[in-house]
């Protein structure tokens, strides 16, 4: 009983951070129902890139399987959180350009790290190895999500077990 104690308040009192880049808003919706489980605070990456319409679609996806990263503003600063959950979209396979700038600026800041993503098809599994790759750092959890997941009703189910996973790790 002790024990079971220690480890909630070691959860209640842990600081986390839900941040996240979304082109088209499928990948906010899903970082702030994450954050919103966690009682997180939450931080949307600003890239300062216009990739708006089929012309930002396309520049986008060229960007990602480039390795390019973006220009980006963001404000929260990561060192002052336990975990920091990092949300991306698929891009041409990968992690987005926005999320791998955020990786590589703050990769000595975090302490622990979880990814998600949002897809309208696959790639999930290589965004979360580049992720890694480019934190150095393993994720506590990952979460793929699928467009129809990140937006309806169907990803709650997959979002609730991967923050259970989260307070329980």
């Amino acid at each position: 009983m002790v024990y079971k104690k220690l480890v909630l308040r070691t959860f209640l009192s842990m600081k986390t951070l839900v941040v996240y880049y979304s082109r088209t808003g499928n990948t906010r919706k899903a970082g702030k129902k994450i954050a919103g489980m966690l009682n997180a605070d939450v931080e949307e990456i600003v890239d300062l890139k216009d990739r708006s319409g089929i012309l930002g679609y396309m520049l986008s996806g060229r960007d990602a399987s480039l390795n390019r990263q973006a220009e980006i503003k963001t404000s929260f600063d990561a060192s002052l959180y336990d975990l920091v959950v990092v949300g991306t979209p698929v891009w041409a396979f990968t992690v987005s350009s926005p999320v791998r700038t955020y990786l590589l600026q703050n990769k000595d800041k975090f302490r622990e790290l979880a990814f998600f993503c949002t897809q309208g098809g696959s790639g999930g599994k290589r965004a979360f190895k580049a992720m890694e790759q480019l934190s150095g750092k393993k994720p506590a959890a990952v979460l793929e999500l699928n467009e129809k997941e990140a937006v309806g009703e169907s990803g709650g189910i997959k979002i609730k077990k991967f923050a259970d996973e989260l307070k329980s790790a």
